[in-house]
């Protein structure tokens, strides 16, 4: 019986083992103060499809090293109303 609740329960928790979902996106403007605009894929963890947004940048992330036309892969998360990059690299 244990054995059976804990197969259950792993499957049900699964996306939350998965961790964070990176996602690949261009710069399409020049980042400006905590705020950066990508063209991205879709972001099925928010239920959102692909298109071009600004996103607020989280402070301890660093938009120093990004231009237009840059390759970046990110993990974002809801901030209140608005999605916030919490992590953001360069794509290969």
């Amino acid at each position: 019986m244990k054995r059976t609740m804990l197969l259950f329960a792993l499957v049900f928790a699964g996306s939350s083992w998965a961790g964070p979902e990176w996602v690949r996106g261009e710069v399409v403007e020049p980042p400006m103060d905590r705020q950066i605009t990508l063209k991205h894929e879709a972001i099925k963890s928010l239920r959102m499809g692909a298109m071009t947004m600004p996103f607020l940048v989280d402070d301890k992330v660093s938009l120093k090293t990004y231009k237009v036309g840059d390759r970046v892969k990110f993990t974002v998360r809801l901030d209140g109303d608005y999605a916030k990059i919490n992590a953001l690299k360069h794509a290969k």
